[in-house]
Parts: structure tokens; C-alpha cells; sequence
């Protein structure tokens, strides 16, 4: 399957020469309908010398469902499980506690996934397989794939924010190289569409059952790879598929609904943050140069941007007159990525709620927003943009724009969702837009299936011409009549079925189907689903251990490998997808979560700091003066992560301890009980972790140096340390000692 598969069989290495672990990704799909299978192939190998467990977060696309997983490593080849997240973790940290060598696949955040391979040995070489299924949609003249290989840096805390586990990471390292490649199988009618790749420079190939898509040149995980299938006539569709004691049905609508002159109020906010400069600033410009020609006099529009703060052109909405259109026209001609980080939140709802409507209008209003995407923290956007009454209609530009957000933004409230590369038609987006926005309203979407499902996935808020709608249900029995959806539109009932049901024993429809109803039932019901489908969840995990024979055990603690992300092509102004890959910058800047103040000696690339959201260098970073019980956890954990001797640890936290009181308190203890120093302190941080277990969440990491020292432990005198400091620090809170 993998006979093309490019596997490096040197060490990677950075332009700095660090070791990379990671050395290429392989990527292998198959498109049947709108189907799309692949298998994610990432390759490792260890020549640090050193025990590592290695932790690689990358995206997967809007929709996809983690299937399976498999491992060849040591001359074997492994098959992971779901099993529940708690379970998972505890019996990974029991393989690494016992020399093992376990793997684990675990959501991280939304569209974010992490393998965790731990105790991979000096010079050893792994090779992890992601199975995942995702349905495409028709809209209206073509069928986009998408298949995302970075995340590119985003602005927000990605621990606090993004959810991301202290182990986790989406730091960049510009001078990081690892090679991609991918090919895809397209079989029926999909292989005859006119097929271009305005992301990378294709081969297509005739095959028995089709064409099949490769990569004619060199890549890297720099940018998403988009395919785009042109010519295709989007049709209704039925599937039914035998699913233990029931019956999936997946019934896929493609409506036609007429478009309407009808006026339309749009609210255009454009993010212009320092992570837009480069391609998508340029795309942002481009689309909205499309815009001024898709109004009509009848249109009434306002314009805002956005960065740390919002600016409104005007306070209310205007009639689209030709003077109208010539503000906007100048202001987007001045329009710059250098507005600061993306405070996505405050712009919508300051859009949604000062921005005023014109008068006595019965129109819902529409807010067309362009972003990248690159920020962690959405908060209460969805819930306040899903309040203020507006559609959204959302455009994701540039080489790795996140989904998730926008797509979701689009889906409930009415809207719908485009993303586009550079080299991308810009002006078809825009104009597949206003399609959207100008099709007659419709109300009262009901569907029928023949028989009552036993569960139905629920229905959207809106559908539109062109656009496919996927909808599941489950029966006991085979159905027998079309499933039809119905709606009403200008004051007619109109419809939309399949010519026919087709049987297919593919269970990964059954399993998208039960993905799809976890979304609706409660998180014990939600649970149950993903066990028995084999799903990975927020609740579950992709799980298997290689079991190591005595001699080939590992006896040391691994050393974590946090795998960089590569540099998003054209994000944050490195370099273009537009333009010639050799303009691209060559300096590097470690990632920052938000804006901090800047001294003399940063003066050079302050700036960019500035525009772009990058931390610069740390050579007058203040000193860590917040001693608190859990200020002194958090430092404990930063430093767990860094390194796996205890020893090395405990000497770089020691003078965080928060007074001499309890430092001292550790001491006497020690001597009395006749343990050691380093014992009593893991003693007092198992304890802290205990105390303060409401306020503060340890990585697995700092409970793993902890377990380490106290596995030989005597439990009466922890039993009785633990009581001294019940009794000495009664009062401790997360903020204080006493």
C-alpha cells in the first residue's frame, strides 16, 4: 500500500542541527462518492542517544473521525483499540513505568489530535498509521478536499485557551524540514472532474478504477493540501448499511433553490491582525475588491476590522450608493495586517451589536467575516454569534486556516462556510457567497423517511442551492421508500430525494452516523457510542502497548520530544504560496501566547512582535517572583517537562518554595524521619497536588517523576509526613501557604 511512501534514511535535522524525531508523513485516501478514506503515516526515529517519548499534535480536517491505528516497530506490526481516556492514560503511564514501549492517539482540541509514543529507544525507528473517515459535500459546481499537514502559530494561550495538555505543543521552528507526501485514489464519476491542486504541483494518473492524484515535486508540512474537482453535477444520493441489530441510512441532498434579487444587509468584518500579513492579507484584499462588484444599489453594507481592537467605518449601515462603494473601495486599498493580536470575540460582538441596522427592515442581517483563524481562545463566540440574530457566512484564507471555528460559526447560525489557499479562485468564492446570501429564504425543513428512524441526526437551519446536506438515521428494519426532504420557499412546498437506496456494506458510514449522534446525546450515552464504534472522542483514545522482552526493557525515565510544527507558508508574513518559495525568511522567532511589554534590546524586531504576535528572545525575562503553592506546582511541571531527572528538577524549583518556613519545615522533617531531601520534597509536592486538586490539574509528566521517587517509599512515614503537614499548613490555598 505504502510502496511509495518517502522515508528519510537519515536523521532529520534542523537548520540548527537539532534532531528532528519526526521524518515524514505519508498521506494515502480513497474517494468513493463523497466518501473520503485515508491513512496518515508519520515515520520517527530516535538518534538523540537518549531514551525519548515522543508527542507529535497535528490537525485533521473539519469533520473526520479518527478510525484506527497501527504500529510497526521492533519488526512488528500492532493494532490499537479504543478504550476510555482515563483507562488509556493510566495504562500508558504503566507502560513506561514498566519499560514498555505504549502508543496513544488523543483529541487534543478541536480538529487537533496528539500521538504520545513512549519509550522510544536510542536509534530506534517507529512508524504510526492513522485511519480516518470524512464526507465531502458538493457546493454548487465542485467538491473540495482538504487535507491539513500543519498548525500554523495562533494567537492565545494554547494551554489555557486551546486545551491543549502541558505535554502538547504548537511551537514553530522556522528552519524545521519534514518531508510530505500523499496519493490519492479517485474511483466512478468523481474521476472524471476536471481535477487541479492550487497547492501544490500534481500528477495524475489513469487507474483501473479511476485516476489517482500524487505529488510531482518535493513537499514539506508547510501548507494544507487542497485538491479541487471541477465539472461535476452535485445529485441526491441514498446509502444503507447493515449496523449490528439495525439499519444506517445516510441520506445525502443536493437542493436547487432559486436565486432571488432580493436586497441583502451585510456586515463585512475583515481581521487584520499581524498573522493576516503576507497571502492573506492579499486574499482578504482580493475578495473584497469582488465584493464592491457583487452589490447592488439596493444593498446596504458596513465595514469593520479588527486586531487587539475593532474599527467600524461608520456606526450604522449604508445603502449601497456609488459613493458608498467608493468609501469602501479606498479603504480597502489602505487596509494592512497591523492591527496586533486577534481579539476575534470583541469584533463580532461589537459588529453584531453596535454596528445598527436601517430602519423598520425585516431582513436578517449578514456578517461575511474574513480571517485566518489563527486564534486559540473562541470563548463565547459561537454562543453570542448564535444570539445576535445574524448569518454568518465565514471565509478561511490562507496555507492553513483552522475549521473548526468557522465552520461551526457558519453551521449554527445559518450560514455557511468557504475556505481558500492562495492561487485559490477568490472571485468564485465570493460570487458562491452571494449565491447563498441571495437564495430565497426557506422555513418549515422537515424530512421523511417511510418508517420512523430510531434516531435521526437533526436538521440544518438552512440549506442551499447546490450545496450538499448529509443527514443520518438508523431503522430496524431495511428501508424500503426514499427518505425526502421538504421545504418551503416563497410560499411552495419544494423537494428533494434520491432516484434509488443502495446497499453498501462499508461500516465506516455507520460509524460517521454514530459520530454524527454523539453530538446530540448525553455524555454517558456519548461515551457508550464511542466504544462501541471504535470512535476516538473527547472521552476516549487510540491505544496499544509493545511489549519489550527483559533484556530490551528501558530502565530510565524517557526524555520528552515535543515535535515542531513547521512555519505555515504566507502566515504571519514568512514567505508565499504566492510567490517563489526562496523568498521565504530565514530568521526565527519563538512563539509567544500574548503581547508583553518590550525592552531597549528587542527594539530591532519589535515590530514584528508587535504585528505578528511573536515572543522575542528571553534574555531579560524577569525573574520568577509569584510563590505560591500552585505558582510553585506550575514551575514544577515546566520544568518536569524539560527535563527527566529528578535530581535536576528539584534543584531548579527548590528556591520557589515560598519561605523559609516551609523550606526549613522539609528539612527538619527529612532528618527527623531519617528520609532524604529529595524524598520529603516529593512527599510535599504529591501533597500540594492533593490539597489542590480542585485549583490545579498536574502534568502527567511531573506525577511521573513523583511516582518514580516514591514507588519504594515507606507509607508510614509518608502517612506521617502527610500528617505534620496537615496540621503545619492547615490553611494552604492555591494563592498562600498559611
Amino acid at each position: 500500500m505504502f510502496q511509495e511512501i518517502l522515508r528519510a534514511k537519515s536523521t532529520m535535522t534542523s537548520a540548527s542541527g537539532e534532531e528532528l524525531a519526526l521524518q515524514s508523513v505519508h498521506v494515502e485516501g480513497q474517494l468513493d462518492g463523497l466518501l473520503l478514506s485515508t491513512v496518515i503515516r508519520q515515520n520517527y526515529h530516535n538518534n538523540t542517544g537518549k531514551n525519548l517519548e515522543i508527542v507529535y499534535t497535528f490537525p485533521v480536517g473539519w469533520g473526520s473521525s479518527l478510525l484506527g491505528l497501527e504500529v510497526e516497530i521492533g519488526g512488528k506490526r500492532l493494532q490499537g483499540v479504543v478504550i476510555e481516556k482515563k483507562e488509556a492514560e493510566e495504562k500508558y503511564e504503566k507502560a513506561i513505568d514498566e519499560g514498555d514501549t505504549p502508543v496513544m492517539v488523543q483529541e487534543s482540541s478541536p480538529g487537533l489530535y496528539t500521538a504520545n509514543l513512549g519509550n522510544i529507544k536510542a536509534d530506534e525507528s517507529i512508524s504510526v498509521e492513522i485511519r480516518c473517515a470524512q464526507l465531502l459535500r458538493f457546493e454548487q459546481d465542485q467538491i473540495r478536499i482538504k487535507i491539513p499537514t500543519v498548525i500554523a502559530p495562533r494567537y492565545g494561550d494554547a494551554h489555557k485557551e486551546g486545551g491543549l495538555a502541558p505535554h502538547e505543543s504548537d511551537e514553530v521552528s522556522l528552519d524545521a524540514r519534514y518531508p510530505f507526501t500523499i496519493r490519492l485514489n479517485i474511483a466512478g464519476e468523481s474521476a472524471k472532474a476536471k481535477i487541479s491542486s492550487p497547492s501544490h504541483t500534481t500528477a495524475i494518473r489513469a487507474t483501473e478504477n479511476g485516476v489517482s492524484v500524487l505529488l510531482e515535486s518535493s513537499a514539506m508540512l508547510d501548507r494544507d493540501f487542497i485538491l479541487l474537482l471541477h465539472g461535476l453535477a452535485g445529485h441526491s444520493f441514498a446509502l444503507s448499511v447493515p449496523d449490528e441489530e439495525q439499519h444506517t441510512v445516510l441520506a445525502s441532498f443536493c437542493p436547487k433553490l432559486p436565486v432571488k434579487a432580493d436586497p441583502i444587509l451585510l456586515k463585512i468584518l475583515v481581521d487584520c491582525s499581524g498573522s493576516m500579513e503576507g497571502d492573506s492579507i492579499f486574499q482578504a484584499k482580493k475578495a473584497l475588491g469582488t465584493i464592491v462588484r457583487e452589490l447592488s444599489s439596493q444593498d446596504y453594507i458596513s465595514f469593520s476590522r479588527f486586531g487587539f481592537d475593532v474599527d467600524h467605518a461608520s456606526s450604522r449601515m449604508e445603502q449601497c450608493a456609488p459613493e458608498a462603494l467608493q468609501k469602501l473601495s479606498a479603504m480597502v486599498d489602505r487596509m494592512g495586517a497591523n492591527m496586533g493580536g486577534t481579539e476575534m470575540e470583541n469584533a463580532v460582538v461589537s459588529t453584531c451589536k453596535e454596528v445598527s441596522l436601517p430602519e423598520e427592515t425585516s431582513l436578517r442581517p449578514s456578517l461575511l467575516l474574513i480571517t485566518d483563524d489563527l486564534y486559540w481562545n473562541d470563548g463565547s463566540l459561537l454562543r453570542q454569534a448564535m444570539e445576535s440574530g445574524h448569518r454568518f457566512f465565514t471565509i478561511g484564507v490562507g496555507s492553513a486556516p483552522a475549521e473548526c471555528l468557522l465552520s461551526e460559526l457558519a453551521e449554527k447560525t445559518g450560514g455557511a462556510c468557504e475556505f481558500v489557499s492562495p492561487n485559490e479562485d477568490m472571485a468564485a468564492v465570493i460570487v458562491r457567497m452571494f449565491r447563498r446570501m441571495r437564495v430565497a429564504q426557506t422555513n418549515k425543513l422537515t424530512i421523511a423517511w417511510g418508517n420512523d428512524p430510531i434516531w435521526q441526526s437533526p436538521l440544518p437551519l438552512s440549506i442551499f442551492d447546490g450545496d450538499t446536506l448529509h443527514l443520518f438515521a438508523a431503522f430496524a428494519e431495511v428501508p424500503t421508500q426514499m427518505p425526502t426532504l421538504s421545504w418551503e420557499a416563497d410560499g411552495k412546498i419544494e423537494t428533494a430525494l434520491p432516484e434509488v437506496i443502495t446497499a453498501t456494506d462499508n461500516r465506516d458510514i455507520a460509524r460517521l452516523g454514530a459520530a454524527q449522534r454523539m453530538l446530540t446525546v448525553s455524555k454517558q450515552d456519548a461515551l457508550a457510542l464511542a466504544l462501541q464504534y471504535q470512535l476516538v472522542s473527547a472521552q476516549t483514545s487510540l491505544f496499544l502497548v509493545y511489549l519489550r522482552d527483559g533484556e530490551d526493557k528501558v530502565t530510565e525515565l524517557p526524555e520528552i520530544h515535543q515535535v515542531p510544527q513547521m512555519m505555515a507558508a504566507g502566515s504571519h508574513g514568512y514567505g508565499s504560496v504566492l510567490a517563489s518559495a526562496s523568498s521565504m525568511c530565514a530568521v526565527s522567532y519563538p512563539m509567544f501566547s500574548r503581547p508583553r511589554a518590550l525592552d531597549v534590546m528587542d527594539c530591532v524586531i519589535a515590530p514584528y512582535a508587535i504585528y505578528t504576535g511573536f515572543e522575542v528572545s528571553e534574555h531579560k525575562r524577569p525573574a520568577f517572583v509569584t510563590q505560591s503553592p500552585q505558582a510553585l506546582l506550575e514551575h514544577f511541571d515546566k520544568q518536569a517537562l524539560a527535563h527527566q531527572d529528578y535530581a535536576k528538577v528539584l534543584q531548579l524549583i527548590q528556591h520557589f518554595a515560598g519561605s523559609d518556613y516551609v523550606r526549613n519545615m522539609i528539612g527538619d522533617f527529612a532528618q527527623q524521619e531519617g528520609i532524604t531531601f529529595e524524598q520529603a520534597w516529593a512527599v510535599l509536592l504529591d501533597w500540594l497536588m492533593l490539597r489542590l486538586a480542585n485549583d490545579y490539574t498536574p502534568s502527567r509528566h511531573a506525577k511521573r517523576l513523583l511516582r518514580s521517587q516514591m514507588k519504594n517509599f515507606d507509607q508510614t512515614r509518608y502517612a506521617a509526613f502527610q500528617s505534620s503537614l496537615n496540621s503545619r499548613l492547615s490553611s494552604v490555598s492555591a494563592g498562600a501557604w498559611q
